[in-house]
């Protein structure tokens, strides 16, 4: 059978999945029907949770628009070339009526996940061709996933609600108030610890071990968690996890760019994979479109003369500085024919980075080896190391360089404006957020910009109305109310 053909058949069980398990969510009069679908009948063989768990990434695929959007255009590296319903984030002025206030996808992410967390651990009593060992990992991509999702939902909305459980049963309740974000990142880590357990290594082939979850995906996201919320010991420790992976490894400067357009490269730790042959396509390269290189990242790229990232690489000169990672093909001004560039959640560069920032926090050996991660990310792409960064250089020093070069290596795969919004929380400074915005910002823009992300609570996007409207235990976002 080939990939085409396994394709349609897994989206078959999958549909029959959703059908199944999302079929009974509507309450009629308060009264459970005798009849009312569990998804018992579907979950009793090895193919019904492999389905299952292609399920959950088929409904991750949907995500990668919101998790740009959230992660990218609020920040200080793009310039929109008109204020539409794509761009109007990067102006700070948020109605809760827009589309980046929609979290559905990276709910419904959930909601699959959840029925895959339930139900599959009964399968191996039904099936004796599938193991306890099989059913922990398919668990444990599913944690992964659920976590991955939430993780996103807490960066962009602070307090969401938390749901555990699948819409296997009208007797489930989701209209449930807010959780404060301190539970929802303590639901996070322990999904996450239990998924390491259960998850493997690789798979038998590479493209998986790029696109499913893995131990290194899992780490990778342990690290990013824990440097949110400033346990720098621990984020350090799951970074080291992946840099020992010897599955990862960074590409040589030479062929950067190809970690975009050749997609699942030897530096990718995680991507969420799309394919026009099986009808999988994504909108990356058309939003991408609406959006200029900020004067910020070309500033950076031209001091600094990166030739090996910059032009060509993360934009090209089109009439206008225009990004380049999802709409090029190659170096030599050839765009991709086909709407399915990968969306790149994780990759070595990003987690040899985030444990430079955690250990920068530590103590003086522990500086020494950051100033080293960091050079070593510079090195690749032939820049100068930074000679002058020791065991004694100040935090604030470190910050400042290692901001500059994940805004290189890393613009517009959806980072930037978390990083923002992380590092002032942190180190107590709203302004380490607030004045790399506003001078990102035109000259006419700035005044009314600063005014509208003076107030930390303004960081975190409002609740859609159609979210409150269906459910009455919501309440708005404070800065909103």
């Amino acid at each position: 059978m080939n990939k085409i053909e396994f394709k349609r058949l897994v989206i078959g069980l999958a549909t029959c999945l959703l059908l199944t398990t999302l079929g009974s969510c509507k309450k009629y009069l308060n009264q459970v029907p005798e009849n009312s679908l569990t998804g018992d009948a579907f979950f009793k063989t090895e193919a019904d949770a492999n389905a299952s768990i292609i399920g959950v990434y088929d409904a991750l695929q949907a995500c990668s628009d919101e998790f740009l959007t959230w992660g990218e255009f609020r920040g200080d590296l793009v310039s929109p070339l008109q204020n539409n319903d794509i761009t109007y984030p990067y102006f700070q002025l948020f109605e809760n009526n827009r589309p980046a206030s929609v979290w559905a996808a990276p709910y419904n992410v959930i909601s699959r996940a959840n029925t895959v967390i339930e139900k599959v651990p009964g399968i191996p009593v039904l099936d004796n061709r599938f193991t306890t060992e099989e059913s922990d990992a398919i668990v444990g991509e599913a944690l992964f996933l659920r976590a991955l999702s939430y993780f996103y939902l807490v960066r962009t909305f602070r307090d969401v609600p938390l749901v555990l459980q699948p819409p296997s049963s009208d007797a489930v309740d989701f209209l449930v108030p807010k959780s404060p974000a301190n539970i929802i990142l303590d639901q996070i880590e322990a999904d996450l610890a239990t998924a390491e357990k259960g998850i493997p290594v690789k798979y038998a082939k590479d493209a998986d071990s790029r696109g499913r979850a893995t131990k290194g995906a899992v780490n990778a996201l342990q690290a990013d968690v824990f440097l949110w919320r400033a346990k720098y010991v621990e984020a350090a420790a799951a970074a080291k996890k992946v840099l020992d992976n010897s599955l990862y490894k960074l590409a040589p400067g030479d062929s950067w760019f190809n970690i975009f357009s050749q997609k699942n490269s030897v530096e990718s730790i995680f991507e969420i994979q799309y394919d026009y042959q099986l009808s999988e396509t994504n909108s990356l390269r058309g939003i991408s479109n609406n959006f200029n290189m900020n004067p910020v990242l070309f500033t950076y790229f031209d001091g600094e003369k990166d030739l090996l990232r910059g032009l060509n690489r993360t934009y090209r000169e089109a009439g206008a500085r225009t990004y380049w990672k999802y709409t090029g093909l190659n170096t030599d001004n050839i765009e991709r024919p086909t709407n399915d560039p990968n969306f790149i959640l994780y990759r070595r560069a990003d987690v040899m980075l985030m444990r430079a920032e955690a250990l920068a926090h530590l103590g003086a050996s522990e500086k020494e080896e950051a100033a080293v991660l960091l050079n070593f990310v510079r090195l690749r792409v032939s820049l100068a190391p930074y000679d002058f960064l020791d065991g004694n250089s100040p935090v604030d020093m470190f910050m400042e360089l290692i901001m500059k070069e994940r805004a290189m290596e890393l613009a517009m795969e959806g980072k930037r404006w978390f990083d923002l919004v992380r590092v002032a929380t942190n180190e107590n400074q709203p302004d380490f957020l607030i004045s790399r915005v506003v001078a990102g910002r035109t000259v006419a823009e700035r005044s009314q910009i600063r005014a509208r992300i003076i107030d930390p609570r303004g960081w975190y996007l409002p609740i859609h109305r159609d979210e409150l409207n269906k459910n009455p235990k919501l309440e708005q976002n404070p800065y909103y109310q």
